[in-house]
């Protein structure tokens, strides 16, 4: 445990120093958008490989594959039906805020610390899942839905821009690798370690840059919203999870808690590409973390399965 609150606290310290520097003027303007550019077409895809390849997946526990990208899924749908009556601007917060989980630098530090060796296989089968809605498919359908655009052929664009996502793309490899049998090389993970070591600082310092504290009444209403769908359809899938999931208790418990991750590092990102507020998805993300970190603990020992 000790170890997985001091992760969780070097990350926390990282998202700090961005708002900081982003705060003081100490990097260059545009800093956030070139960091963004950086995590998201080289050590992004890099740590999604590393992960990947670094773990042994049976080919029957890829279903829960499935389960992830339903708690992903599932709440970006019920954001797309609560927010039908918002302005296209407000309606990115939500959409990327609502659901997606930010398993690599959040969950995983928990499950590597408290459960054993082998639950780590499943945090990486739900960010797998989970990952084929952050990295790609909920940005691509949200720019169709939301992108003003009169294309006849919407549906080909939308396709488009999810293959174009190269860390979807590689998640939709390494899945079918494994279906394949197929195990990436060791040559291949050592040569990516480097630049996937990388993410994790990049990705929480992009968090910090992009993260706004000038809110007004209205943005800190449309804050409490959002924090309170995600944290609502958390609560009911961590509830279905547990009772309804047909696995073993460590592999719900597991899955239940991974469900209370932040907020994905990329919504900001999303965000911005959509025309939303970035700033105030960023302060949600940050704040995301207390909660997440929280509902985690909480869910470890209500589980009772420890």
């Amino acid at each position: 445990m000790e170890t997985a609150l001091l992760s969780v606290t070097s990350f926390a310290t990282i998202i700090a120093l961005g708002i900081a520097a982003s705060r003081l003027d100490l990097i260059s303007k545009g800093a956030d958008k070139l960091i963004s550019t950086i995590v998201f077409k080289l050590t992004l895809p890099a740590t999604i490989i590393h992960a990947f390849g670094s773990t042994e997946v049976p080919p029957s526990m890829l279903v829960i594959i499935v389960v992830g990208f339903a708690c992903a899924a599932i709440p970006y749908a019920v954001a797309l039906l609560a927010t039908s009556h918002m302005s296209q601007q407000d309606r990115p917060l939500f959409l990327f805020g609502a659901g997606g989980m930010n398993i690599g630098c959040f969950a995983l530090p928990f499950i590597q610390a408290i459960f054993p060796a082998s639950s780590v296989v499943t945090a990486c089968l739900i960010d797998a899942g989970n990952s084929i809605v952050v990295t790609g498919g909920s940005f691509a359908l949200t720019k169709a839905l939301l992108g003003g655009e009169d294309d006849p052929h919407r549906l080909r664009t939308m396709l488009k821009r999810l293959f174009s996502s190269i860390p979807f793309d590689c998640y939709i490899l390494l899945v079918a690798l494994a279906l394949a049998g197929i195990r990436i090389p060791g040559v291949v993970i050592e040569f990516v370690e480097p630049i996937a070591n990388a993410n994790p600082f990049l990705s929480l310092f992009m968090l910090g840059l992009m993260t706004s504290t000038h809110v007004n009444a209205r943005k800190l209403n449309r804050l409490f919203e959002v924090l309170a769908l995600r944290v609502s359809t958390s609560l009911v899938l961590s509830f279905a999870v547990w009772f309804f999931l047909p696995v073993d208790s460590l592999t719900r418990c597991v899955i239940a808690t991974v469900i209370w991750a932040p907020m994905s590092a990329l919504a900001p990102l999303y965000t911005l590409w959509c025309g939303g507020d970035h700033g105030l998805s960023g302060l949600a993300g940050t704040v995301s973390i207390a909660i997440g970190i929280t509902a985690m603990l909480v869910t470890i020992t209500c589980s009772g399965v420890l």
